[in-house]
């Protein structure tokens, strides 16, 4: 595993600087409007790299080591269906609800395959399992796509979920399920080397949107028993930062009756640099805050039970507090402005 590991980075590593150059002789630039921060002519196609070398990588892994394909069908056609869909998107600008529809697509296809969510905690959901799960992937590959407004912020958080996950399904004795996530978050790392600040390339829609496809989907894979009794609030920790930053979003823009899918500045990015925080200072934060929610996952997994599940929802309440506080510390920083004016 380790080799492949390694190649699926080292492929990345190769292939975007291709991509590169392609978008730059051809003009195949970001878009920008009012939720970037960028300016000049950045690359967009960043996920080409680093999905191709995640597939292709997975490919031959299973051609080598696996004779069970059946499991891992409807995730290699969902997201496919959500990575061209994302490339078409970062060409076209597709309507929102185009991408929805996509989404919606995605999600009933791996729900129709064995991908739900069955229990939280002690709590059997019986058939709200069905929109419980339809909910989680659209909201979580939603989510991954809204967090990504700066310099490998979306890749590194999905970095450091992924390698959470792989630890978790390594020691479940999941060997497929954890080359996945080892092997994605690799093709992640080759893809932050071009991505980190200032970035020379963005993975763009059909990037973020495969991320949280995929990050959604594994979450759900059956570990050990131990670990089942507290899987949907570890996945949701995990993905938290994301996850509230889409939450707030929706909030934010049912109170100003604004459609769901405007752009504007008001994501958690935007507030630290509204606060004064350079690139550099919010990619720490943001890491350090990720790794913290990751080593408490990993501790409230081993320690199971009710247990577990108490340490997880006290690290769901910290992540609302650090957004409870980032939230009123922008809006002093706002009315200070405003009254300096």
């Amino acid at each position: 595993m380790p080799v492949f590991i390694f190649f699926s980075f080292l492929l990345s590593v190769v292939i975007i600087p291709l991509v590169i150059y392609f978008c730059r002789r051809n003009g195949w630039y970001d878009f920008v409007d009012e939720r970037k921060v960028h300016s000049g002519n950045i690359p967009r196609l960043g996920s080409i790299g680093f999905c191709f070398a995640f597939i292709i990588t997975t490919v031959c892994y299973f051609m080598i080591y696996t004779r069970s394909y059946n499991n891992w069908v409807a995730l290699s056609v969902a997201g496919f269906i959500i990575f061209i869909f994302g490339i078409v998107d970062d060409f076209k600008n597709l309507p929102a609800k185009i991408k929805l529809l996509v989404q919606i697509l995605v999600a009933i296809i791996l729900i129709m395959n064995g991908y739900r969510i069955t229990q939280i905690g002690s709590w059997f959901l019986g058939w709200l399992s069905w929109p419980v799960t339809f909910f989680w992937f659209i909201g979580i590959i939603n989510a991954f796509n809204l967090i990504d407004g700066v310099d490998a912020l979306c890749g590194g958080i999905s970095f450091l979920v992924l390698i959470t996950l792989g630890v978790v399904f390594i020691a479940s004795q999941k060997i497929d399920s954890a080359f996945l996530c080892f092997s994605l978050a690799a093709s992640v790392a080759g893809f932050l080397v071009y991505n980190k600040p200032k970035a020379k390339i963005f993975m763009g829609d059909g990037g973020s949107q495969f991320l949280g496809l995929m990050i959604a989907a594994l979450a759900l894979n059956f570990t050990r028993p131990a670990f089942e009794y507290n899987k949907f609030l570890a996945a949701a920790l995990l993905v938290s930062v994301p996850a509230f930053d889409t939450i707030a979003a929706i909030w934010r823009r049912t109170r100003e009756h604004r459609s769901f899918f405007s752009p504007d500045k008001a994501h958690l990015h935007h507030k630290l640099m509204n606060m004064g925080y350079s690139t550099i200072d919010i990619l720490l934060l943001i890491y350090i805050l990720q790794t913290g929610i990751c080593v408490v996952t990993l501790l409230a997994l081993w320690t199971g039970g009710i247990k577990g599940e108490l340490i997880l929802i006290a690290g769901l309440c910290a992540v609302c507090l650090f957004y409870t506080v980032i939230h009123y510390t922008n809006r002093a920083v706002n009315r200070k402005n405003h009254a300096a004016k």
